[in-house]
């Protein structure tokens, strides 16, 4: 990257996080879904790596580490064809990085649209997506691919932890307006773009503020995604224990029910602040 973030960073607190069991691996729904995946992999995971690289490999591309392997495998249901297709477009994507940080980015991220809120209890860091203030009239679908995946990008490199931190939240706000004003085929097109190249980084998605029109968006955008994908969608309806369950209230925008004020300035990105631990 081209800039340089430091406000975000990792403080000792999350160098030293030692993420229990459960964090590792877990189960949601009918899967056994692993979510760290650099470290000390399982008998299970190992067998599942030889086997793949027996059957497709060998892959000669450096980036194809263990771990990554497994990311794209799990992110595939453990599918080969599926698997060696989507490693395939990643190797192309991987030639387009780094992203230049240049005015469309700098406005695109200025811009509200997605930013860093903080971190939930286990470090993982929240982001913000204002689905609302999307316009392709205002802005190209390779602008906002460009800027989304520069800030992405700053987020696996600047607040991650291989190992302890590999996951993020992301919190979307409606607005109470609904996606149905998105263009179907650029909506289409974003959801591939992140589920492609940014696997098994999800840890949960809170969805706030809908209309009863979504539900109709909703059927056509999660035809999209990954069935393991959609298990990690939750739509917030006016309670938000479930979100608090696992984030300070501290790292939240009051809008969200958080005690954060809510943000007016988005860019260059902040941790307001470093109470990241359970509600007192």
């Amino acid at each position: 990257m081209d800039q340089q973030y430091p406000s975000i960073k990792p403080n000792q607190e999350i160098l030293n996080y030692e993420p229990t069991a459960d964090e590792k691996k877990t189960k949601i729904g009918k899967y056994t879904i692993r979510r760290l995946f650099e470290g000390e992999l399982d008998e299970q995971d190992n067998a599942a790596i030889n086997k793949f690289i027996e059957e497709a490999g060998p892959f000669q591309n450096p980036i194809w580490t263990r771990p990554q392997i497994l990311r794209f495998l799990q992110a595939n249901n453990f599918k080969k064809d599926q698997t060696v297709q989507t490693m395939q477009q990643y190797e192309e994507w991987i030639k387009t990085l780094p992203i230049t940080f240049d005015q469309q980015v700098e406005q695109f991220l200025k811009a509200g649209i997605i930013y860093i809120q903080g971190r939930d209890h286990s470090y993982r860091p929240i982001i913000v997506l204002n689905a609302y203030k999307v316009n392709f009239n205002e802005m190209s679908l390779e602008q906002y691919l460009r800027g989304l995946t520069y800030f992405l990008q700053v987020v696996v490199n600047d607040m991650m932890v291989p190992g302890r931190v590999e996951n993020w939240v992301i919190l979307i706000d409606l607005d109470y307006k609904g996606m149905i004003g998105l263009q179907i085929n650029a909506l289409k097109q974003v959801m591939s773009y992140l589920q492609n190249n940014y696997r098994s980084r999800l840890y949960r998605m809170f969805i706030f503020n809908t209309t009863m029109m979504l539900n109709v968006t909703w059927n056509m955008a999660k035809l999209f995604l990954e069935e393991i994908t959609q298990q990690k969608i939750i739509f917030v309806k006016g309670d938000v224990k479930q979100l608090f369950q696992s984030v300070n209230k501290e790292q939240i925008e009051e809008k969200f029910g958080g005690t954060q004020s809510n943000r007016v300035e988005f860019w260059p990105p902040s941790i307001i602040s470093t109470n990241f631990r359970k509600n007192t």
